[in-house]
């Protein structure tokens, strides 16, 4: 039975999920986008779900999904930023680079502990992040949105 996150663990994590997010809806607008190079297949008439469906119709829909995929990528990035921006709010620099070497730069604790050169002090790297995870929560509680 795992411990419930906090609202600073759970912000972590989303930091740590959004280059992945990122990934995928740039894939997506490639897989999108190159349909559309090898759509010219049909004629340009179908008949779709009962409707009548131009390849123009196909090529606007094409364009309608990558633009909002590409306003997504926009939005989660603005969102790293933002969390970025509330952990550099913490006083000691170490903390700090602890929460943005294992969050936005690494996928395990084991990984973060190599970057930073940790890896024979599991312990020091343990208590320098649990005590930034405290820092960044009370960040937040001061925090009207985030």
């Amino acid at each position: 039975m795992s411990k419930e996150k906090n609202s600073a663990e759970e912000l972590l994590e989303e930091l740590r999920v959004i280059p992945k997010f990122i990934e995928q809806l740039k894939l997506d607008i490639e897989a999108t986008r190159s349909s559309m190079l090898t759509s010219p297949q049909w004629s340009d008439m179908r008949v779709q779900g009962g409707l009548k469906k131009s390849q123009e119709d196909k090529n606007i829909a094409i364009i309608d999904v990558s633009d909002y995929n590409v306003a997504e990528i926009e939005k989660l990035i603005e969102r790293k930023k933002y969390i970025i921006e509330l952990i550099m709010q913490i006083p000691d620099m170490a903390q700090r680079h602890i929460l943005i070497t294992t969050y936005a730069r690494c996928e395990s604790f084991d990984e973060a502990m190599d970057v930073l050169q940790l890896t024979g002090n599991r312990n020091k790297y343990y208590t320098i992040k649990r005590k930034a995870v405290q820092s960044l929560e009370n960040i937040l509680k001061h925090t009207d949105l985030y």
